[in-house]
């Protein structure tokens, strides 16, 4: 499932040591980045905790290098701030089928938790973005 995902959004420009590729416009990266940089702004703020945890996450899951996962972020804050949420929800739901949506939707809940814990705005937004993703989980996740 990792592996089909990864061949879904893996950086397909090549990689210059010391440059930054630039994002494509429609990049489906850059629409599940918005998501988590959505949720990492639920609280009111974006913790330290929660940036580190979508770099982590784009380097991990996304196959890009920090530098490249830093780009990803910036340009998904840029796209974030010109268009509402619900454009990149139906670019994945498009794009992804549902057992790749719903692995973004494991990782959108671990932005959620970057700091220990989801609280209920977490986890309010966590589930409306899995109901607009169209997964359904099954469980607590919030304490």
């Amino acid at each position: 499932m990792l592996d089909t995902l990864r061949r879904l959004i893996t950086d397909s420009l090549p990689s210059v040591p010391g440059t930054v590729s630039p994002v494509p416009p429609g990049d489906l990266r850059v629409a599940a980045c918005a998501l988590f940089l959505e949720m990492a702004h639920t609280s009111g703020d974006e913790a330290e905790a929660e940036r580190h945890a979508i770099v982590d996450l784009l380097v991990r899951h996304f196959g890009l290098d920090t530098r490249g996962a830093m780009a990803l972020v910036a340009a998904a804050g840029r796209q974030l701030e010109a268009a509402p949420r619900s454009v990149f929800t139906r670019q994945l739901v498009d794009e992804y089928d549902e057992e790749q949506r719903r692995m973004l939707a494991d990782l959108i809940w671990e932005v959620a938790r970057a700091d220990g814990v989801a609280d209920r705005h977490e986890a309010f937004l966590a589930n409306r973005l899995e109901q607009q993703l169209g997964v359904t989980r099954a469980g607590p996740r919030h304490r």
